[in-house]
């Protein structure tokens, strides 16, 4: 899972009563005017927040907008039925004609604790990961309408190519942590059963609207490609790098030099050390894909109890054959606990290569990144910094 934040996008697809709701639970103070559509009023009134309030906000709303697609639905609908009895029971019947992104946010607005008992089950369950490119060198990059004209016209050229329709979309947000990029385009031609005007269930064939996204994060010059095909994350990679960036080789090749390196789980005298100043209790491996050496056994998975030490870890999995000494590890999830209180203190991380994640872009996740950087598991050795390549016409 793990949506990428585009709060245009979100703001834009709720409806006027669930904006009213949000705006008077928020606690901040979200200038709205009476111009334009209501969700890009909402957006403009955030955008304009000072900074301080404009991230806290947008940090509240990020597991929301995680919720907002269509395999997070049942999970919503079944939280529904538990928050709203007796007197919002109505509510239940009523929300089977809402949007996606009116229940999540609506169930955010009535009962956090339940929306968030949902969101971690989700999490658990569907479990989506970008692809991450290393670029070769730290980079500055800036919204442009030019170089957003250029890619929105190299990828309808892509689309003419396949069996995709060729009209597309694009936007971009960026911060002082990321760059974000997003193409919306159609889908193939897609046979969609409605009811016709005689009452009969009939096929109308349809171009539904997709999106992937590119976000390219500025503290390690790593570029997350999210996109089901691999032939739209290699062509969302290479015109990042021609288009945006001005090199066409700036990301490495994966395939030849996968990104994360688990050669310090090796010792099982490694204790994942952090500085206090970080407030993370403790790191632990709940999981590991491991090839371990026998001819029969092309890969192994192993779920560990939480709270292990790497020595205990080791030891465990001697049990099962692995020698993570010796063993190609392919894979492993991380468990941090941060200082705090209820299911919020924890984060597990997902990373497998060539280059496969499900880091984020919020500030615990950046605080992660930096520590897999110092612990050698991030393998991204950068080259000396370089002025950033000049985006003219710089959008508002």
């Amino acid at each position: 899972m793990h949506r990428e934040w585009n709060p245009k996008s979100f703001f834009r697809h709720l409806t006027p009563e669930v904006v009213t709701l949000f705006t008077g639970s928020s606690g901040v103070n979200l200038m709205v005017n009476d111009k334009g559509p209501p969700g890009d009023q909402l957006y403009r009134a955030w955008k304009a927040l000072p900074e301080d309030q404009q991230r806290r906000l947008e940090t509240e709303l990020l597991p929301v907008n995680d919720m907002c697609s269509t395999h997070a639905r049942p999970y919503l609908e079944n939280t529904a039925r538990a928050v709203w009895t007796n007197g919002k029971a109505n509510l239940v019947e009523e929300s089977r004609a809402w949007t996606t992104q009116d229940l999540a946010l609506r169930l955010f607005i009535d009962s956090r604790r339940s929306f968030f008992d949902a969101y971690k089950n989700y999490t658990v369950d569907s479990m989506e990961h970008g692809t991450e490119y290393r670029g070769r060198r730290h980079v500055a990059l800036e919204p442009s309408s030019t170089s957003k004209q250029q890619m929105r016209e190299a990828m309808q050229q892509h689309f003419r190519e396949t069996a995709l329709g060729a009209r597309c979309q694009i936007e971009d947000y960026a911060n002082k942590e990321k760059f974000a990029l997003f193409v919306y385009y159609e889908d193939e031609v897609t046979p969609m059963d409605r009811f016709n005007t005689e009452g009969v269930v009939a096929p109308e064939w349809q171009r539904p609207v997709l999106r992937i996204a590119a976000v390219f994060h500025f503290e390690t010059a790593t570029l997350q490609v999210k996109a089901a095909r691999k032939v739209e994350r290699e062509k969302l990679r290479d015109l990042f790098a021609k288009i945006f960036v001005g090199e066409p080789d700036y990301f490495e090749d994966t395939s030849k030099n996968p990104k994360f390196c688990f050669d310090p789980l090796r010792s099982p005298n490694f204790d994942f050390p952090t500085r206090l100043a970080d407030k993370i209790e403790d790191v632990c491996v709940v999981k590991i894909v491991a090839r371990p050496q026998h001819d029969d056994v092309r890969r192994i998975s192993i779920q560990l109890k939480p709270g292990l030490s790497v020595k205990e870890t080791h030891e465990a999995l001697d049990g099962y054959g692995i020698d993570l000494t010796n063993d190609v590890v392919e894979g492993v999830q991380l468990r941090f606990q941060f200082e705090g209180s209820g299911r919020s203190k924890w984060r597990t991380v997902s990373l497998f290569n060539p280059g496969s994640s499900n880091l984020r872009d919020t500030d615990r996740d950046r605080v992660i990144r930096r520590y897999l950087k110092e612990w050698g598991i991030d393998a991204t050795v950068h080259q000396a910094a370089v002025a950033a390549p000049i985006l003219q016409d710089t959008a508002s």
